[in-house]
């Protein structure tokens, strides 16, 4: 017997909990790409279908980035680092961060949360907000 592919094995999970899916390649793609004409590349953390949710807490600024170019290249990476768009399960993006001065200034707040909103609801991708981060959902049950 062959064994199941990483697919096989999301698709699979997706159908025994009886998840719908909120997006596809296409609103992956139309994210990624408004993401690359911010100013910065908006932090975030993400669950997939197949793996555990992340330890960290996400509910204050951080002073990093977020990769949008390496860890979701989808299916169009070959990359075997790459998260493909079908086992995003949901990603929490926090378009905002903390910028160092010095050791007498305080930190900067960075936030570009109005234009990642327009992006969103240009793309008519679904999300909600939560304490300045936004939800968006590959799959829900």
């Amino acid at each position: 017997m062959a064994r199941k592919t990483r697919k096989e094995k999301i698709l699979e999970i997706i159908s025994n909990r009886h998840m719908y899916s909120c997006m596809n390649n296409t609103k992956w793609n139309e994210l990624k790409a408004g993401i690359a004409q911010l100013p910065f590349c908006p932090p975030y953390i993400m669950k997939t279908v197949d793996g555990e949710p992340p330890e960290v807490p996400f509910d204050e600024d951080v002073w990093y980035l977020g990769d949008w170019g390496l860890e979701i290249d989808g299916c169009l990476s070959s990359d075997i680092y790459a998260t493909p768009f079908y086992a995003i399960e949901w990603i929490i993006v926090r378009p905002r961060y903390t910028k160092h001065q010095g050791r007498l200034l305080p930190d900067k707040l960075i936030d570009e949360t109005d234009l990642f909103v327009k992006l969103l609801e240009q793309c008519n991708i679904p999300y909600h907000e939560e304490n300045g981060s936004y939800v968006i959902y590959g799959y829900q049950i």
